[in-house]
């Protein structure tokens, strides 16, 4: 009875950290022969939105919800093999209706689409409870790819639509004090052009309360590498004061040609920080359940994002 106790608090440990974020996976995995099950429900709205270095209002909320299916099959204790698949929903909305509706912009209609589909490798490199040393955190490193869904890149609410790869360095760690630990992630993106590379980051701390109770709180970001400021550099400052003549071709303008095949706004780059908490709970069965709130606080080109999500992690041992 005193082996199999640690034995249950690490498995409690490790299924509370693979949903500890609800986006992607994390240092410590499935065992042998499990197969971690994940749904995960997910809605954010947004009002607002960073425009490069500017701030602007919409006079609609746009709405949107996901539902998320992560699977996770432990190979060996160290290897794990992971898809991620979900289909999303952009609710009908009207960016701006202002002046008694005399200055509007087209209604877009409810959109469905599947979501970008995440697959990879993950192998644990180094395991804390393995290690000799008290200091030694879980460190594990993925490799993955990612295919684009099938919903409209007009507007790009729902992603970039873009394929491409991403290679990820996962670290977790228990303090054994308090009930606390951290954990990390470091990751580097890259997809189809003009889709610029991005160097992601997460980073935060827990609190076990009761064996079965979880707090977490954290920062999760994005940075772009590349890309430009807008998809139009008409509306870069200065120039967005400036009158432009609009010549024409048999009624066609060139330059909104260019603009429209050239510059497509899934081109621009895009950096995001988000504050997040969640709390969890295991029941006698080892499932997990969590409840999340994360807020964009900083950004540029992205949504000022308010977003809540549910996830389920049922473990099997097959």
């Amino acid at each position: 009875m005193k082996i199999l106790f640690p034995l249950l608090r690490i498995s409690l440990l490790v299924f509370f950290l693979s949903i500890s974020s609800l986006y992607s996976q994390q240092a410590w995995a499935p065992y042998e022969r499990q197969l971690w099950v994940r749904p995960v429900f997910i809605h954010s709205e947004y009002d607002s939105a960073f425009l490069a270095g500017q701030k602007a209002k919409y006079d609609d909320n746009v709405r949107i919800s996901v539902a998320n299916l992560a699977l996770e099959y432990g190979i060996t204790d160290r290897l794990t093999a992971d898809l991620t698949i979900g289909f999303g929903k952009l609710g009908r909305h009207r960016i701006f209706n202002r002046y008694f509706g005399l200055q509007q912009t087209p209604e877009v209609p409810d959109k469905y689409g599947f979501m970008d589909t995440r697959f990879g490798l993950r192998y644990k490199l180094v395991d804390e409870f393995d290690s000799k040393y008290r200091w030694m955190p879980t460190i594990s490193l993925r490799v993955g790819g990612i295919k684009r869904g099938d919903y409209d890149r007009n507007p790009q609410s729902l992603g970039d639509g873009a394929s491409g790869g991403e290679v990820n360095l996962y670290l977790a760690k228990d303090f054994g004090v308090w009930g606390m630990g951290g954990l990390g992630e470091l990751s580097y993106r890259k997809r189809e052009n003009p889709v610029p590379d991005e160097i992601l980051y997460y980073s935060a701390l827990y609190k076990r309360f009761f064996e079965s109770l979880f707090l977490t709180i954290g920062m999760r970001g994005q940075i772009g590498q590349g890309g430009y400021a807008y998809a139009d550099p008409r509306q870069q400052p200065p120039w967005n004061l400036v009158r432009y003549p609009q010549p024409s071709v048999y009624g066609i303008n060139p330059y909104d040609v260019y603009v429209q095949n050239e510059r497509p706004a899934w081109g621009r780059k895009e950096i995001y920080h988000n504050a997040e908490i969640g709390f969890s709970y295991v029941d006698s069965f080892g499932n997990f359940y969590t409840l999340f709130y994360s807020e964009t606080i900083a950004g540029y080109n992205t949504a000022r994002l308010q977003t809540v999500g549910f996830a389920i992690t049922l473990p099997y041992n097959l």
